[in-house]
């Protein structure tokens, strides 16, 4: 209990109980308990701690003790020799023995009181920040999915701490080859890792995909695997081909996309014709996507090819059926823009469909159009113009008119430019397409105008049904001579030629040569002040039946081996539309072509080393060598073929001081596998070990620098 006129908590100094002004010196404690008094002054004892004695109906009593107060958490204390009080908190008084919800507090007038729990955040993302209530913080380094492992992140050894997956991945754990996660933390995940084999070589042995409701993501590799399938898509360099079946219970559009490789074909084929196709849908790209749209429900087949082997990513995309829109094919339903206008579209609505002439390389995706010009004996100007775009760059359009979307030799003029245009004059009744596609792959919308009017009046040599003629007299060796001119100001820039310009000050003229007898004819350009583009076509309009494309300053020459009787159309793009045009025709009896003119070519017999002079004058531009190559270079071709693989040293080494350069294909028609060049005269050469086949070997040089070379083919 509290002493009067003491102040709780603090050490008090009161009078002795003898009642006087000092402290006491001696105590006798309670020794006058007990004795007859008549006042409080007889009874105090001397002594302060055990209170003061007062004298109660003349007895002296105990009185109240000083220093106790009210509080259950104080420790209370006296002092005989000061005649003080002392109550001090004690703190342990109030604990719960819980850590966790803080040190409880002793206070000197309300007892004991809560504190704050503990704060046990060490601001640390590398600990796992827990209280116990018998230690208090506890901070465990981090392994948030339990395999004894800590996080690379913080200085550990475990490559992913994701709880998600458990504790399955950590140094040392098995490689799960399927799953797209590093299990070992060797820095290589799934078919990447040394452990990981494919085994789904053939058809008999496709790994299944199990597919949720929007596809999936799956791990593959062509590593080791034979080139069991064949495509009909392939990629430049095939290895062997990796295959995976997948079922859909109801149609839906599929979506299949292959990354991760430096090159890769994809095909997909119903399951029952796996081994041996058609494809359904084919791509090729360095990053591969393949649209199919309302694939009926069933059993497919996916077959992926690489340029080497390599292991790669597979997605497959599920989304509801759509109908296949009216830009997305090639065929009497698509889109008619005949009656002209403005027509816009997004690219990840459409597939990679069609090879514009004018744009090499695979997954580019295509628009088509269709403009249909009626039989009522009325011709027809077309003039088109087109734009791509994308979120973040600027890319140019592809632009071609054709008759035919699968044949490139039908192509009448294919152009590109960041706005690409084209104007075609006079033509006649018939069904023409438009295709159109972006520079970028990642191109996202298109914006194509059309217009369709009569066709106004021409000038002699401005469309091919002015052409004009310069067909010669031939004499009794089969020889003659004529030259024509047109006026460039008369003239438009109608149809142009494949290797030309884009510009609004070019202008073309059309010629034509009726040949009697297979002839050899050369044929030379003047012009007073422009750049010159020429061209030979069997077709005239069509650029894609163009047997060469040559530029230059004038004049110009070009001379073409044994034309045959009928028809041939030189067609001349001018830079300027000042002065004349002049085209002089020179014909002569025919010579034969060279074997190695054309492609298949001269055999070469790999039983012998072959050494042997050639030449590439008088020789055509027939095909595009490779990637260290490109078009407008006259070409020879050389077959042979190796019963078992085989090591082949094969070299090209010009005479002069020109540019050889020299392609290895396969077969004709196939890819090609290695593309070589030297300069300065020096020789260029391939040395490659080639399995069981039939090659072809292609020499090229630059038009202006063609000439002899010797020829060298060694098997090993």
């Amino acid at each position: 209990m509290p002493m009067p006129d003491v102040p709780l908590g603090a050490d008090a100094s009161i009078p002795d109980d003898a009642g006087d002004a000092g402290h006491s010196i001696a105590c006798a404690l309670g020794s006058t308990l007990g004795d007859t008094c008549s006042g409080n002054d007889e009874c105090g004892d001397g002594c302060f701690c055990n209170g003061r004695e007062v004298c109660t109906e003349g007895t002296c009593v105990a009185g109240a003790v000083p220093c106790l107060d009210t509080v259950d958490c104080t420790d209370d204390a006296c002092d005989d020799e000061a005649d003080t009080c002392a109550n001090r908190p004690n703190h342990e008084l109030c604990s719960d023995g819980m850590a966790c919800n803080g040190a409880e507090q002793c206070d000197l007038r309300a007892g004991c009181i809560p504190a704050a729990p503990l704060y046990c955040n060490d601001e640390s993302a590398c600990t796992v920040d827990s209280c116990d209530d018998t230690m208090g913080c506890v901070y465990t380094v981090r392994d948030l999915d339990g395999d004894g492992f800590t996080a690379s992140s913080c200085g550990g050894e475990d490559c992913d701490d994701d709880p998600r997956y458990g504790p399955t991945i950590y140094p040392g754990a098995v490689e799960d080859c399927g799953n797209r996660r590093d299990d070992n933390c060797d820095g290589r995940r799934d078919f990447d890792d040394d452990t990981c084999l494919p085994t789904n070589d053939t058809c008999l042995t496709a790994t299944p995909l199990t597919l949720g409701l929007t596809g999936g993501f799956f791990s593959g590799s062509t590593e080791g695997l034979r080139d069991d399938h064949a495509v009909s898509c392939a990629v430049s360099v095939s290895s062997g081909d990796a295959v995976f079946s997948f079922t859909l219970a109801e149609a839906m559009d599929v979506t299949l996309t292959v990354s991760g490789t430096s090159r890769s074909a994809v095909a997909l084929r119903p399951m029952a014709q796996c081994a041996s196709g058609p494809d359904l849908r084919c791509g090729t790209s360095s990053s591969t996507s393949l649209l199919t749209r309302s694939l009926p429900a069933g059993e497919y087949a996916i077959l992926v090819r690489t340029s080497v082997g390599e292991s790669f990513d597979l997605r497959v995309t599920l989304e509801p059926a759509t109908t296949v829109p009216p830009v997305d094919r090639c065929d009497g339903g698509t889109l008619d823009v005949t009656a002209g206008g403005m027509f816009r579209g997004r690219f990840d609505e459409v597939n990679d469909l069609n090879t514009l002439r004018c744009h090499g390389g695979s997954g580019y995706r295509d628009a088509a159009y269709r403009i249909v010009i009626p039989n009522d004996g009325m011709l027809r100007d077309v003039t088109l113009s087109a734009s791509t775009s994308g979120a973040s760059f600027s890319s140019s359009a592809y632009l071609q008119l054709t008759t035919d979307c699968a044949a490139p030799s039908d192509t009448l003029r294919c152009t590109s430019g960041s706005t690409a245009a084209m104007t075609q004059r006079s033509l006649g009744a018939g069904t023409y397409y438009v295709l159109l596609e972006s520079s970028s792959r990642d191109a996202t919308a298109w914006t194509l105008n059309v217009g369709v009017t009569p066709a106004g009046h021409v000038q002699e040599a401005d469309v091919c049904l002015t052409a004009l003629d310069v067909t010669p007299t031939l004499d009794g060796g089969g020889r003659g001579s004529t030259t024509r001119t047109a006026l460039l100001s008369t003239l438009s820039d109608d149809g142009g030629v494949s290797c030309g310009t884009i510009s609004t000050l070019a202008r073309d003229a059309y010629f034509v040569i009726d040949l009697p007898i297979v002839a050899d004819v050369t044929f030379t350009t003047t012009v007073a002040t422009a750049f010159i583009y020429t061209a030979l076509q069997e077709t005239c309009g069509i650029t894609g039946s163009e047997r060469r494309c040559r530029s230059g300053t004038s004049p110009t020459t070009q001379f073409f081996r044994s034309l045959a009787a009928g028809p041939h159309y030189f067609v001349v793009q001018t830079t300027s539309g000042v002065g004349e045009v002049a085209v002089t025709a020179d014909v002569g009896p025919g010579t034969p072509i060279p074997a190695a003119d054309t492609c298949p070519g001269a055999m070469i017999d790999l039983g012998v080393p072959v050494t042997r002079d050639e030449t590439l004058l008088g020789y055509e531009d027939d095909l595009v060598g490779g990637t260290c190559a490109g078009g407008g270079r006259p070409d020879a071709f050389f077959t042979f073929t190796l019963p078992a693989a085989r090591r082949v040293l094969m070299s090209a080494d010009p005479t002069g001081t020109t540019t050889v350069y020299l392609s290895l294909r396969d077969g004709c028609a196939g890819a090609v596998r290695t593309c070589t060049s030297a300069s300065g005269g020096a020789a260029a050469s391939i040395n490659e070990m080639l399995p069981a086949g039939t090659y072809t070997l292609m020499v090229e040089m630059p038009e202006a620098t063609i000439g002899p070379y010797a020829l060298s083919v060694v098997g090993f």
